[in-house]
Protein backbone atom coordinates (compact mmCIF):
# COMPACT_ATOMS: atom_id res chain seq x y z
CA UNK A 1 0.00 0.00 0.00
CA UNK A 2 1.35 3.33 -0.75
CA UNK A 3 1.02 7.25 0.19
CA UNK A 4 -2.04 7.44 -2.20
CA UNK A 5 -4.11 4.45 -0.64
CA UNK A 6 -3.97 6.19 2.78
CA UNK A 7 -4.84 9.70 1.21
CA UNK A 8 -8.01 8.07 -0.10
CA UNK A 9 -8.77 5.71 3.23
CA UNK A 10 -8.78 9.31 4.87
CA UNK A 11 -10.50 10.93 2.28
CA UNK A 12 -13.19 8.48 2.85
CA UNK A 13 -13.48 8.18 6.45
CA UNK A 14 -13.21 10.63 8.83
CA UNK A 15 -11.20 9.75 12.13
CA UNK A 16 -11.25 6.45 10.96
CA UNK A 17 -9.66 5.24 14.44
CA UNK A 18 -11.32 7.58 16.83
CA UNK A 19 -10.35 10.44 19.05
CA UNK A 20 -8.82 8.73 22.13
CA UNK A 21 -6.00 6.93 22.34
CA UNK A 22 -5.54 3.33 22.28
CA UNK A 23 -5.86 2.22 26.00
CA UNK A 24 -2.89 0.42 26.02
CA UNK A 25 -0.49 3.44 24.43
CA UNK A 26 -2.28 5.65 27.46
CA UNK A 27 -1.53 3.56 30.19
CA UNK A 28 1.63 3.05 29.28
CA UNK A 29 2.86 6.29 28.84
CA UNK A 30 1.32 7.56 31.87
CA UNK A 31 4.22 6.11 33.50
CA UNK A 32 6.81 8.36 31.64
CA UNK A 33 7.60 11.43 32.94
CA UNK A 34 6.83 14.11 29.88
CA UNK A 35 10.00 15.10 27.46
CA UNK A 36 10.14 14.78 23.53
CA UNK A 37 8.32 12.52 21.29
CA UNK A 38 7.87 11.45 17.56
CA UNK A 39 5.12 9.45 16.86
CA UNK A 40 5.87 7.84 13.84
CA UNK A 41 2.88 6.99 11.01
CA UNK A 42 0.77 9.04 13.30
CA UNK A 43 -2.13 8.69 10.93
CA UNK A 44 -4.71 11.52 11.70
CA UNK A 45 -2.95 12.43 14.68
CA UNK A 46 -4.93 11.10 17.75
CA UNK A 47 -2.11 9.39 19.60
CA UNK A 48 0.22 13.14 18.72
CA UNK A 49 -2.52 15.36 20.14
CA UNK A 50 -2.84 13.16 23.33
CA UNK A 51 0.66 13.12 23.89
CA UNK A 52 1.22 16.92 23.51
CA UNK A 53 -2.13 17.25 25.93
CA UNK A 54 -0.14 15.43 28.70
CA UNK A 55 2.86 17.95 28.23
CA UNK A 56 4.88 16.24 25.57
CA UNK A 57 6.71 18.16 22.83
CA UNK A 58 5.57 16.31 19.96
CA UNK A 59 6.40 15.42 16.34
CA UNK A 60 3.50 13.66 14.18
CA UNK A 61 4.65 11.94 11.15
CA UNK A 62 2.93 10.37 8.70
CA UNK A 63 3.19 9.47 4.88
CA UNK A 64 -0.36 10.56 3.64
CA UNK A 65 -0.58 13.94 3.16
CA UNK A 66 -4.55 13.81 3.55
CA UNK A 67 -3.85 12.59 7.24
CA UNK A 68 -1.24 15.44 8.44
CA UNK A 69 -3.86 17.81 6.89
CA UNK A 70 -6.69 16.59 8.85
CA UNK A 71 -4.14 16.20 12.16
CA UNK A 72 -3.17 19.76 11.42
CA UNK A 73 -6.70 20.56 11.26
CA UNK A 74 -7.59 18.87 14.37
CA UNK A 75 -4.83 20.48 16.07
CA UNK A 76 -6.22 23.41 18.33
CA UNK A 77 -3.42 25.66 19.05
CA UNK A 78 -1.19 23.87 17.12
CA UNK A 79 0.79 22.52 19.96
CA UNK A 80 2.37 19.69 17.35
CA UNK A 81 5.30 19.81 14.81
CA UNK A 82 3.40 17.66 11.80
CA UNK A 83 5.71 16.49 9.08
CA UNK A 84 4.71 14.92 6.06
CA UNK A 85 7.34 11.61 5.97
CA UNK A 86 7.61 8.03 4.87
CA UNK A 87 8.21 5.62 8.34
CA UNK A 88 10.85 3.47 6.79
CA UNK A 89 13.16 6.39 5.64
CA UNK A 90 11.93 9.17 7.89
CA UNK A 91 14.50 10.26 10.69
CA UNK A 92 14.70 12.89 13.66
CA UNK A 93 17.09 15.63 13.55
CA UNK A 94 17.90 15.53 17.62
CA UNK A 95 17.76 12.56 20.35
CA UNK A 96 14.11 12.50 21.75
CA UNK A 97 12.47 10.58 24.91
CA UNK A 98 10.09 8.54 22.96
CA UNK A 99 8.88 7.24 19.83
CA UNK A 100 5.74 6.14 19.76
CA UNK A 101 4.89 3.66 16.44
CA UNK A 102 1.47 2.62 16.89
CA UNK A 103 -0.83 -0.10 14.39
CA UNK A 104 2.50 0.51 12.10
CA UNK A 105 2.56 -2.76 9.69
CA UNK A 106 5.02 -3.28 6.95
CA UNK A 107 6.89 -6.74 6.03
CA UNK A 108 8.35 -7.97 9.08
CA UNK A 109 12.05 -7.23 8.03
CA UNK A 110 11.04 -3.27 7.24
CA UNK A 111 9.14 -3.49 10.18
CA UNK A 112 12.62 -4.53 12.28
CA UNK A 113 14.67 -2.59 10.78
CA UNK A 114 12.57 0.50 11.00
CA UNK A 115 12.04 0.20 15.03
CA UNK A 116 15.87 -0.49 15.45
CA UNK A 117 16.35 2.65 13.16
CA UNK A 118 13.87 4.73 15.34
CA UNK A 119 16.04 3.32 18.28
CA UNK A 120 18.81 5.48 17.38
CA UNK A 121 16.67 8.34 17.73
CA UNK A 122 16.29 8.04 21.74
CA UNK A 123 18.55 9.20 24.41
CA UNK A 124 19.40 7.15 27.01
CA UNK A 125 16.41 6.25 29.40
CA UNK A 126 14.23 6.92 26.49
CA UNK A 127 12.07 4.19 24.77
CA UNK A 128 10.36 2.96 21.40
CA UNK A 129 7.17 1.94 22.14
CA UNK A 130 5.44 -0.15 19.44
CA UNK A 131 1.97 -1.45 19.73
CA UNK A 132 0.40 -3.46 16.81
CA UNK A 133 -1.97 -6.26 16.01
CA UNK A 134 -0.07 -9.68 16.44
CA UNK A 135 0.53 -12.86 14.10
CA UNK A 136 -1.26 -14.21 17.16
CA UNK A 137 -4.58 -12.24 16.36
CA UNK A 138 -4.47 -13.76 12.51
CA UNK A 139 -5.33 -17.02 13.72
CA UNK A 140 -7.55 -16.63 17.09
CA UNK A 141 -8.55 -13.02 17.16
CA UNK A 142 -11.14 -10.62 15.20
CA UNK A 143 -10.08 -7.39 13.42
CA UNK A 144 -6.89 -6.43 12.07
CA UNK A 145 -5.45 -6.67 8.63
CA UNK A 146 -5.72 -10.15 6.78
CA UNK A 147 -2.18 -10.30 5.50
CA UNK A 148 -0.12 -12.66 7.81
CA UNK A 149 2.75 -11.38 6.02
CA UNK A 150 2.80 -8.14 8.20
CA UNK A 151 1.59 -8.98 11.97
CA UNK A 152 4.40 -9.46 14.18
CA UNK A 153 5.04 -12.18 16.41
CA UNK A 154 6.93 -11.92 19.92
CA UNK A 155 10.20 -13.30 18.08
CA UNK A 156 9.60 -11.03 15.03
CA UNK A 157 9.78 -7.74 17.41
CA UNK A 158 12.53 -9.52 20.02
CA UNK A 159 14.89 -9.43 16.85
CA UNK A 160 14.22 -5.60 16.82
CA UNK A 161 15.05 -5.16 20.79
CA UNK A 162 18.31 -7.36 20.36
CA UNK A 163 21.15 -5.11 22.35
CA UNK A 164 18.63 -2.57 23.95
CA UNK A 165 16.97 -2.88 27.00
CA UNK A 166 13.33 -4.17 26.60
CA UNK A 167 10.87 -3.16 29.21
CA UNK A 168 7.86 -4.80 27.94
CA UNK A 169 7.07 -7.50 25.12
CA UNK A 170 3.79 -9.03 25.32
CA UNK A 171 0.63 -9.63 24.04
CA UNK A 172 -2.20 -6.95 24.90
CA UNK A 173 -5.99 -8.81 24.26
CA UNK A 174 -8.46 -6.51 24.11
CA UNK A 175 -12.57 -6.40 23.62
CA UNK A 176 -13.58 -5.50 19.86
CA UNK A 177 -17.43 -5.94 19.20
CA UNK A 178 -18.21 -9.28 19.87
CA UNK A 179 -14.69 -10.95 20.33
CA UNK A 180 -11.31 -10.07 21.25
CA UNK A 181 -8.40 -8.69 19.25
CA UNK A 182 -5.08 -9.45 20.15
CA UNK A 183 -2.61 -6.83 20.21
CA UNK A 184 1.41 -7.22 20.48
CA UNK A 185 3.24 -4.74 22.43
CA UNK A 186 7.42 -4.12 22.17
CA UNK A 187 8.82 -1.27 24.75
CA UNK A 188 12.72 -1.15 24.56
CA UNK A 189 15.50 1.58 24.26
CA UNK A 190 19.37 2.02 25.19
CA UNK A 191 20.83 1.21 28.13
CA UNK A 192 21.32 4.12 30.51
CA UNK A 193 24.58 4.83 31.09
CA UNK A 194 26.34 4.37 34.44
Amino acid sequence: MDASDWDERYRAVTQPWGIDPAGTVATRVADLEPGTAVDLACGDGRHARWLAEQGWSVTGVDYSSVAIDRARAADVGNVVNWQVGDATSWNAETQVDLVLVSFLHLPLGQLVDTLRRAAEWVSPGGRVMYLGHSIENYHRGVGGPPEPEILPGISDLARAAESFRVYALEHVVRAQGDGLAIDILLEFGPWEQR
